[in-house]
């Protein structure tokens, strides 16, 4: 009874979806955006590129790419998917890449274009810096380590430097826990969610996990930070941690700490003539705006002035217009937003009054002034809004007194009104019983009843055969694919000059197409244990982590363009695994 109840629930879904998705994806606006997962790389790293399209789920093809002219670009797959909120249907698109230079410089990545129904979107710009690797002393730190470092290591009180954190490893973690070194006067605050990428160190790839935070001291000193540490459960067997954990399959727990860092604060330079400094430090703007510059007298008009920048922006003071002659006052709540990004904390305050002249004429708005110690130029600023001026025209009831009627001072002319109707009651009121005998289309016998009674119930039946069918479809898809993965996979090397590069990324559509997965990215490690999974034998499983971490190797020592050799090899190993696979 319960399955049964559970059936009808997820298909009633289903046909609710019908009803409200078919017009609502025709109607959404499209929009292409361009996202990189962070602003700043090395030759050693590689770089995650989305792009979405929003709006639609189907386009004329991939996007075309332009300012990847010195990447290796290699796709990472596509994804969908559809958000419902309140009625309204978003469908959006994502396409995957992952980007690899040899050339240092900053880069402007983008636009992508994209065609959907034949009409071209353009995206976004993203600024990406690349540059050299830091140099290391050619120590091998082994498959797991914790670095950390300072963008600033000499900075004033209230600056902030980004205090960065890199997980390197080439084993399968999980359960990780980070603590962070405490000192007083000092504020650790994180930038947005971790992020992964692959990186390279003394010429062995890693998978790097980065974490930032904002570091922003109150007190002027010499600070010595101690080792960040990072615990985690240890699961890849083998190797220099092998133990009897790893037979019970519970994982070993494991610790890492990273470098100790010195950070130098110095006190702020003396205020002088800096007048009404708050202990704003970094880099700001402030603008403002009167809207409308012309009203009435008695009307409202807004005076917005917006403090936006990088820094501290939480010590922005509430400011305060002066007294105005003739004009009252009303200030509203101020509005913080902190905005946090790979550089920082920035953000925007806004304040707003409501400004109510009470007698025509132009009146001037005073400028306001804000002053902040600018980390740039290592000098005081300070910020002035434009004086803003307000024309206030003669407003409805304004004048000083009334034409009166002798000394009453009733207003001539005014008479009392008669009451008129300006309306009847929504709804008739009935007063016999063949008011209620009318014909009624909604009866048993009418057209209208049986028509209600029959849709929904064809409606439905149309919309789980549909289901159905394309549940089959999707089986049969995933199925070929499986079938014909092997045979892809000699295709696509039948091309000559193919790289590393290349062949790393007909290995893992063998791997999705072989177990109907859709993986954008796949580790050794990972090939290793989902072909285990699958049936290959042992000697197999090891083969292909052998061949897919020398692949990796040349890619991350900067041979992953040259043509490489062994593709036969590699196409004789596929097929193998092909017959062994269950």
């Amino acid at each position: 009874m319960r399955m049964s109840v559970l059936f009808r629930q997820r298909h009633m879904m289903l046909l609710l979806f019908f009803f409200f998705w078919v017009p609502t994806a025709a109607n959404a606006d499209v929009s292409v955006t361009l996202k990189l997962d962070r602003s700043e790389a090395t030759l050693a790293d590689t770089v995650g590129m989305v792009v979405s399209v929003t709006g639609t789920q189907q386009t004329s093809g991939p996007p075309t790419l332009q300012g990847v002219e010195l990447f290796h670009v290699t796709s990472g797959g596509t994804s969908s998917r559809v958000e419902v909120i309140n009625g309204n249907v978003n469908a959006s698109l994502d396409y995957t890449y992952t980007l690899q230079t040899q050339h240092t410089g900053a880069f402007k990545v983008g636009p992508a274009l994209v065609t959907v129904a034949g009409k071209t979107y353009a995206s976004n710009t993203v600024r990406l810096l690349v540059t050299k690797p830091a140099q290391t002393d050619g120590t091998d730190r082994g498959p797991l380590f914790l670095t950390a470092e300072l963008t600033k290591k000499n900075i004033v009180v209230e600056e902030q430097t980004v205090y960065i954190l890199k997980l390197h490893r080439r084993v399968n973690v999980r359960e990780l826990s980070l603590t962070l070194p405490e000192m007083e006067y000092l504020t650790f605050t994180r930038l947005g969610n971790p992020r992964k990428y692959r990186s390279g160190h003394n010429g062995r790839p890693y998978e790097v996990l980065e974490v930032r935070y904002a570091l922003v001291p109150s007190k002027e000193g010499v600070y010595a930070l101690e080792p960040a540490r990072m615990n985690m459960t240890l699961l890849q067997s083998g190797g220099l941690f092998d133990d009897s954990f790893f037979s019970l399959g519970r994982g070993k727990p494991v610790g890492v700490a990273s470098e100790s860092l010195e950070l130098a604060v110095s006190p702020l330079p003396e205020a002088g003539g800096a007048a009404g400094f708050s202990g704003l430090v970094g880099q700001f703007e402030m603008a403002s705006t009167l809207q409308p510059p012309e009203v009435k007298a008695g009307e409202s008009s807004t005076l917005t002035v917006r403090v936006k920048g990088r820094g501290n922006i939480n010590l922005v003071p509430d400011m305060n217009l002066p007294a105005l002659d003739r004009i009252k006052v009303y200030a509203d709540q101020p509005l913080l937003e902190v905005q946090p990004d790979d550089e920082g904390i920035a953000g925007e305050k806004t304040m707003k009054w409501a400004l109510v002249p009470e007698k025509e004429g132009r009146m001037e708005i005073p400028s306001l002034v804000l002053t902040f110690f600018d980390t740039d130029t290592r000098t005081y600023r300070t910020l002035k809004t434009p004086f803003h001026e307000l024309s206030v025209l003669p407003g409805e009831g304004t004048t000083d007194k009334a034409e009166g009627d002798g000394e009453t001072g009733m207003v001539s002319g005014t008479e009392k009104e008669e009451v008129a109707q300006i309306g009847r009651d929504i709804l008739p009121v009935h007063t016999a019983m063949k008011d209620f005998l009318k014909p009624n289309r909604l009866r048993p016998q009418g057209w209208a009843f049986w028509a209600l009674l029959l849709i929904p119930c064809l409606v439905y039946l149309g919309a789980f055969g549909l289901q159905r069918l394309r549940r089959q479809a999707f089986v049969a898809r995933t199925e070929s694919r499986a079938k014909r993965a092997a045979k892809d996979f000699r295709k696509k090397c039948r091309r000559e000059d193919l790289s590393s590069s290349d062949l790393i990324l007909f290995i893992r559509d063998y791997i999705n197409d072989r177990f109907g997965l859709s993986l954008g990215a796949l580790t050794p490690d990972e090939a290793a244990e989902i072909l285990e999974t699958g049936g290959a034998t042992e000697d197999s499983v090891e083969k292909m982590r052998e061949v897919l971490q020398k692949l990796e190797d040349a890619v991350y020592t900067g041979n992953g363009l040259r043509p490489c050799e062994d593709e036969g090899e590699i196409g004789g190993l596929i097929l193998r695994l092909d017959k062994e696979i269950r």
